[in-house]
């Protein structure tokens, strides 16, 4: 158990003040630039090693298995996908020329360009795009990204550059998850000859490929000397421009930072983030940072196990947690409060969850009571004999620990018996899968509302999947509007859909919303070029560093 922070005591209004300019700081969704990004560029000069001071050490680089949300904007340097999407429904061509789509929606017919290789020097080809859906869905590869392919049925080669993905029913956002890396080609070769080494030695065919892991905490990628595909909408059509990046993986924010400032690293991500404002309007850095679209940081709250079975003890629970002040303290603002299942820098964001759960102690209280739930002598409430007991199994180390505590903080003092239980996410995730808990955790980046519906609400995703339905909710309701959103063409009609699903998730208080994740990019004056896909992963081969 961890014990909550001495700091949590602090009312909301001695939160509230002080805040200054951080509450006003901006979540919209537009990528936001400051510092010497204003600067007129020069012509780019290539050469030079970047040093890229990076958040979390990568437990795998096979992303057609394993992509973590911090790990994918290294695997986009290293994975080239089928169509690139520089903005929200707009795909342009990458390693597909062209595409058709069938008019029931089940047919994807990609036609390939012919002049791409892999890092390996083996060709790229309809053969290869075959061999990585099939390798996907292969039960023996336990790819957690298979949910990316959909109702999937088989990729059938037409000729060497022609291929074929059919569906079993209409999937509108299979071209979206085309241009993530989770569907991007892998080499087969090197699949079948690196073995399991191929999880941190992916092969592929973006503007960068692995050069070596001098140590466990160090990865080095070169530039790929035969790189001449990049997409329209990237600058440098060419090679890239830096000969190698290296990436020193350091979990501690605060360290990132000192290597920023002391010049030692060119790039940072992920600041502290009551650094970020500070950054932005120091105008030493540049600094680039937006809200990230897809799911906040949120604790799902089991339905199957324990008090949180009960609805009114879910409802209790987020009118128990003064979530404006959990930003504020443990963020200084930096990153805003979450409401729901969805960030505001997502498109189908539906403002109507702020109102639904605010703060009041007394509500929180009334519910309990009413529920049966009375306080006990050693401030503990009990039900039939059985006390309040809320096990809370998280991430230790870092944010997610320290949001654990802070809501253990605020559900004490309404007779929650709330423990922390902080581990390794590995050991997190058994947890998860024996259905050993209460209250979890989870956050994903996804620029589609139907990712994050599916991934974290479907009942197939409760056994299922990478078991990232962790409310482990099986609500037929709630199945249908996934899969009415994920067969609509219509863009308005979509919008009522994820409207209703995120008032009834909100309704049925099945997530715990914490903080909406703000990346952010710090960099050195001298580093010019760096712009980011729409979930802030940056294309590095447009980066060369002046002087």
């Amino acid at each position: 158990m961890s014990a909550p922070s001495d700091s949590l005591g602090l009312s909301r209004r001695r939160l509230l003040q002080g805040a200054g300019s951080l509450a006003a700081l901006s979540v919209a969704t537009p990528l936001a630039v400051s510092g010497a990004a204003a600067r007129q560029e020069a012509a780019p000069v290539a050469g030079g090693d970047l040093l890229f001071v990076h958040q979390q050490i990568p437990a795998s680089m096979d992303a057609n298995v394993w992509t973590g949300t911090n790990v994918a904007r290294i695997m986009r340097q290293i994975y080239d996908p089928l169509v690139w999407q520089p903005e929200g429904g707009v795909f342009v061509p990458g390693l597909a020329e062209s595409w058709e789509v069938s008019e029931d929606g089940l047919t994807y017919t990609f036609n390939l360009r012919q002049d791409v290789i892999f890092h390996d020097g083996t060709p790229f080809n309809a053969e290869a795009v075959k061999a990585t859906y099939d390798r996907m869905v292969d039960p023996e590869s336990k790819s957690l990204q298979v949910s990316r392919l959909g109702p999937y049925d088989r990729t059938d080669v037409l000729d060497e550059y022609t291929v074929q993905v059919v569906l079993t029913e209409p999937f509108v956002v299979f071209l979206s998850n085309v241009s993530e890396v989770a569907l991007a080609p892998a080499s087969p070769t090197a699949v079948a000859e690196l073995g399991e080494d191929y999880m941190m030695r992916p092969v592929a065919t973006g503007p960068f490929r692995v050069r070596d892991w001098p140590d466990d905490t160090t990865l080095v990628l070169e530039r790929n000397p035969d790189y001449a595909w990049a997409p329209e909408f990237i600058q440098n059509r060419g090679q890239a421009y830096l000969d190698t990046i290296t990436y020193r993986f350091v979990e501690e924010p605060a360290t990132r930072l000192i290597a920023l400032e002391t010049g030692e690293a060119a790039i940072i991500d992920a600041p502290p983030p009551e650094d970020i404002q500070r950054l932005m309007d120091d105008g030493v850095f540049q600094v680039n940072a937006f809200v990230v679209p897809g799911m906040p940081e949120h604790c799902p709250i089991n339905t199957t196990s324990g008090p949180t079975q009960e609805l009114a003890v879910r409802q209790a629970m987020l009118h128990g947690v003064d979530r404006d002040a959990l930003a504020l303290l443990l963020f200084n603002g930096g990153f805003p409060a979450g409401h729901g299942p969805l960030t505001s820098g997502s498109w189908a964001y539906w403002g109507g969850v702020a109102d639904m759960y605010p703060y009041d102690v007394a509500r929180a209280a009334q519910l309990l009571d009413e529920a049966g739930w009375t306080l006990g002598d050693d401030g503990i409430r009990q039900k039939e004999g059985q006390p309040l007991t809320v096990r809370a199994v998280t991430t230790a180390g870092g944010d997610p620990q320290k949001v654990a505590e802070f809501v253990q903080g605020s559900l004490r003092e309404l007779g929650f018996d709330y423990v922390v239980e902080a581990m390794e996410y590995e050991a997190t995730a058994r947890r998860y899968a024996d259905n050993d808990y209460e209250v979890a955790r989870l956050f994903y980046a996804l620029i589609d509302p139907h990712d994050a519906f599916f991934l974290g609400f479907d009942s197939t995703q409760i056994e299922g999947g990478g078991q990232f339905n962790r409310t482990r909710v099986n609500d037929d309701r709630i199945d249908e509007l996934i899969q009415e959103g994920v067969t609509e063409a219509d863009t308005a009609r979509r919008m009522e859909i994820y409207q209703e699903l995120q008032q009834t998730v909100m309704e049925q208080a099945l997530i715990l919303p914490a903080y909406e994740t703000r990346l952010a990019h710090a960099m050195q004056p001298n580093v010019r070029g760096f712009t980011a896909d729409l979930l802030g992963r940056p294309y590095m081969i447009d980066v060369w560093m002046e002087g």
